[in-house]
C-alpha cells in the first residue's frame, strides 16, 4: 500500500540567505556599486538593505504590465483579438495577427530582443510602428513554443493607448500602483532625484556611469523604477491573492493578480541530484514548481546599468527580491544561490550545493534566409578584422552604447589574437541556430573540446551573432 503522507516543504533558513547577501552586497561595494535586498516572511520583521532607495527594476516592470491589462481584460478588453484589430496602423505588419494573450505568455514567435529593446525605450508609438512596417522578421509561428520578446509587450502598452485613449503610464500609475500604496514606485526618472546611479562595467572592471533613458513606448518592458520596500508590498500583494483564488469575482483585483501567477508556457526542466524544478511563464511572471519548496512565483531584470530579481513562495509565505547598479546584474543567480544556502543550512547539510542540468523545451523555427546569414558572416568577421565602416553599416543603435567601439575593437583584437584567427570567416562555417541569429566555432576548437594550442579538451571557442528584428547586429558574443 502507498504512502498517501506528504512530506513538508522545506522553510529555507533565514539567516543563511541573509549572510549569502550580505556577502554579494560587500562584493558589489567592493566593485563600486551598490546592493539593496529584502527577505520577507509573513508575520515577521523584514530584514533589508538599503530598502528606499529606488533602482531601476527593468523586466520585472512586465509583472505591472500584466497587472494592468488585467485591468483592461476586465473591462473589456479581448485578450485573443488581433493586434491589428485593436490598432488598425499595425495592419500590414508581421505582428498584425498576434495578440495580447500571446504577449503576455510569450508566444508571439519574435526573438529574444534585450539590448536592443532596452535602449529604444523612448521611442514613440508611431516610430514603433513605421519601425515594423519595414518587415520585422519573426523566428517562429505563433503560439507553438517560448520566445522572451520585449516587443510584444512595448505592443501591449501600444494596445492599452489605443483601446483607452490614456497613455500607458497613466493607466499602470491610477489603476495599479495607486491602489496598492506603491508610493515609491513610478516611470520617469526625473521623479526620483535619488534615483541609484547604474553603472557599466569595462572588461578591466572598471565602472562607467551608464545612460538614463526616458520613458516611451518602450517602458512596458522595463521602465520601472521602485524600492525594496514598495516591492516588498507588491509581492505581498500577490501572496495575498492566491489565499482565497475561489471567492474572487471575475475582474477583481485579487482575481487579477491571481491569474497572473499561473502557468502558461512551459520553458524549461532544471533538476539535480537533491531537486526537480519546472519553470512555466504566466503573465508578466514566472511560475515555477520547485520539490523543495512548491511553489515559486518570480521575474527577473536587467537593463543598462541595473539588475534585479524578485521571487516569492506562496507555500512558505516567504518573498525575496535584490537591486544592483550594474548592467545586467545577476540578481537570479545571487537569490538562487541564498535559497539554496538556506534550503542546505535549513535540511542539515550547510555545505551542500546544488549542480544543475537544464532542458529546455524544443520548439519549431523558421530557416533563416540569405541575407541574415551572410549579416551573420560578416558581423564574426568584424572580430577577425575590425572594419569600421561595416560597423556602421550593420550595428542597431545599442551595440555602441552597449560597449564604446574603441573598448569593443580592443577586446576583439585580443581574443582573436589569443585564439590565433589569422583568415576571416566564409559562408559554409556559419550554422544559423535561428532565423536571427547565428554562430561560427573557431577553426581547431571544433565542438569536440580539442583546443587548437594542443592544451587538451574544453569547449570549442565560438562567436554568437545576434540581430534584430530587423536583421541588424544587436550583439557579437565570444566565448572560451
Amino acid at each position: 500500500m502507498s504512502d498517501t503522507t506528504s512530506t513538508p516543504f522545506v522553510q529555507p533558513d533565514i539567516d543563511a540567505m541573509t549572510a549569502v547577501l550580505d556577502r554579494q552586497a560587500q562584493a558589489l561595494i567592493d566593485q563600486g556599486g551598490s546592493l539593496a535586498w529584502g527577505v520577507f516572511r509573513r508575520g515577521e520583521a523584514a530584514r533589508a538593505v538599503n530598502a528606499d532607495v529606488p533602482y531601476r527594476i527593468a523586466s520585472m516592470t512586465k509583472s505591472f504590465t500584466a497587472t494592468a491589462i488585467g485591468f483592461l481584460a476586465a473591462n473589456g478588453l479581448d485578450l485573443d483579438m488581433p493586434f491589428a484589430r485593436l490598432v488598425p496602423d499595425l495592419a500590414g505588419t508581421e505582428v498584425a495577427d498576434r495578440t495580447c494573450r500571446q504577449a503576455l505568455t510569450m508566444g508571439t514567435g519574435f526573438a529574444k530582443d534585450d539590448p536592443w529593446a532596452d535602449r529604444v525605450e523612448a521611442m514613440t508609438p508611431a516610430e514603433l510602428i513605421a519601425h515594423l512596417h519595414r518587415g520585422a522578421i519573426p523566428i517562429a509561428p505563433a503560439d507553438t513554443g517560448y520566445e522572451y520578446s520585449n516587443l510584444g509587450y512595448a505592443l501591449l502598452g501600444v494596445v492599452a493607448e489605443a483601446v483607452t485613449g490614456r497613455s500607458f503610464i497613466e493607466i499602470v500609475t491610477t489603476e495599479v500602483l495607486t491602489p496598492l500604496g506603491l508610493n515609491r514606485t513610478g516611470f520617469d526618472p526625473a521623479d526620483f532625484p535619488d534615483l541609484i546611479p547604474g553603472f557599466r562595467i569595462d572588461a578591466q572592471g572598471s565602472l562607467h556611469p551608464a545612460e538614463v533613458t526616458g520613458p516611451g513606448v518602450f517602458s512596458p518592458i522595463g521602465g520601472v523604477i521602485s524600492t525594496v520596500r514598495d516591492l516588498g508590498a507588491w509581492m505581498n500583494a500577490h501572496l495575498d491573492a492566491l489565499e482565497n483564488i475561489d471567492d474572487y469575482a471575475p475582474g477583481s483585483w485579487s482575481r487579477i493578480l491571481a491569474d497572473d501567477q499561473q502557468a502558461h508556457r512551459l520553458v524549461e526542466l532544471q533538476r539535480s541530484e537533491h531537486h526537480t524544478e519546472s519553470l512555466h511563464y504566466g503573465y508578466g511572471l514566472e511560475n515555477r514548481l520547485d520539490s523543495r519548496f512548491g511553489r515559486v512565483i518570480c521575474h527577473s531584470g536587467g537593463y543598462p546599468g541595473f539588475g534585479s530579481h524578485m521571487r516569492w513562495f506562496p507555500e512558505l509565505g516567504l518573498s525575496i527580491v535584490v537591486l544592483g547598479n550594474t548592467t545586467y546584474y545577476p540578481a537570479q543567480r545571487v537569490v538562487a544561490d541564498a535559497i539554496d544556502a538556506g534550503w542546505a543550512s535549513a535540511i542539515g547539510s550547510p555545505e551542500l550545493q546544488l549542480s544543475r542540468t537544464t532542458t529546455s523545451v524544443p520548439a519549431p523555427r523558421y530557416p533563416a534566409g540569405p541575407a541574415q546569414a551572410e549579416t551573420v558572416r560578416r558581423a564574426a568577421n568584424l572580430v577577425v578584422n575590425f572594419d569600421e565602416a561595416v560597423a556602421d553599416e550593420l550595428f542597431t543603435v545599442n551595440v555602441d552604447l552597449d560597449e564604446p567601439r574603441t573598448e569593443r575593437r580592443a577586446r576583439f583584437t585580443a581574443w582573436a589574437a589569443e585564439k590565433g584567427l589569422d583568415r576571416e570567416f566564409t559562408s559554409a562555417e556559419i550554422t544559423m541556430v535561428t532565423a536571427l541569429k547565428g554562430t561560427v566555432t573557431v577553426p581547431g576548437s571544433d565542438g569536440h573540446g580539442n583546443d587548437r594550442r594542443g592544451e587538451g579538451p574544453g569547449a570549442p571557442a565560438t562567436i554568437t551573432v545576434s540581430l534584430d528584428h530587423l536583421g541588424a547586429v544587436m550583439t557579437i558574443g565570444l566565448s572560451a
